[in-house]
């Protein structure tokens, strides 16, 4: 009996022996999720450390809104941003230009104080230059529309008109103007006269309350009504 137990023991402690190995090894899935734990740690303790390498290349993409711009070049320009930050921004033939009501625009429309919204990739490390892709100048407040109003006085290259809603507006025409009177009929620029309701097509600036590039005209005074004579 004494022996029986003694082998019984003896097989259940070398089944033990040889299962306990197995429970105890680490299984292969464990390892490699604890792996990439430690490489994902790793990744975001370099991303915290510097702005080099793959942080860059995470934030190529750079937006830059209102900055101001403080000096312009033949082919850049330095914007300072509302973080007080001073950005070099270059341009080149692929970018576009756009002002503030989404109209076309260009670089030479740019000018000192002008406040840019700007769309492009970063060129540096240090975040401080861009390659811009897209730059809306919010401070060109010019659209092409269509405004009625009075005339208020004439001047050589057109006249200052009253209008209902945004006030005075100085109206220049140029000699591919188009002038008309209420029934489509061409008149000259000397037929237009003070207190004469006309309707004006050209390109507004909201700012200096201008509007140029005007392709046409029409005088709803003209031709002047006939007074009809009294009978007798």
């Amino acid at each position: 009996m004494k022996k029986t137990m003694i082998g019984t023991f003896t097989t259940v402690g070398a089944m033990l022996f040889v299962c306990i190995p197995v429970f105890a090894a680490p299984l292969p899935i464990q390892q490699i999720r604890k792996e990439i734990r430690e490489e994902k740690q790793e990744m975001l303790q370099n991303m915290h450390a510097t702005k080099a390498g793959i942080l860059v290349k995470m934030k190529a993409k750079a937006v830059l809104l209102r900055g101001t711009v403080t000096a312009k070049g033949a082919d850049s320009l330095t914007v300072l941003g509302s973080d007080g930050k001073t950005y070099a921004v270059g341009v080149d033939a692929t970018t576009q230009w756009r002002r503030k009501f989404w109209g076309k625009s260009d670089f030479n429309e740019v000018n000192i104080n002008d406040v840019l919204n700007i769309h492009g990739k970063w060129v540096n490390d240090q975040l401080s230059e861009i390659q811009a892709r897209l730059i809306r100048n919010i401070s060109i407040q010019k659209r092409n529309g269509v405004f009625f109003g009075e005339v208020k006085t004439i001047n050589a290259t057109g006249w200052i008109m009253s209008t209902n809603k945004r006030g005075d507006q100085t109206v220049t025409i140029t000699g591919s103007t188009r002038l008309i009177d209420r029934k489509e009929i061409a008149i000259s620029q000397s037929s237009i006269g003070v207190g004469h309701k006309v309707r004006v097509k050209g390109l507004w600036d909201s700012k200096n309350n201008t509007i140029t590039e005007v392709t046409q005209v029409k005088d709803f005074d003209l031709p002047v009504k006939s007074t009809p004579t009294p009978m007798p």
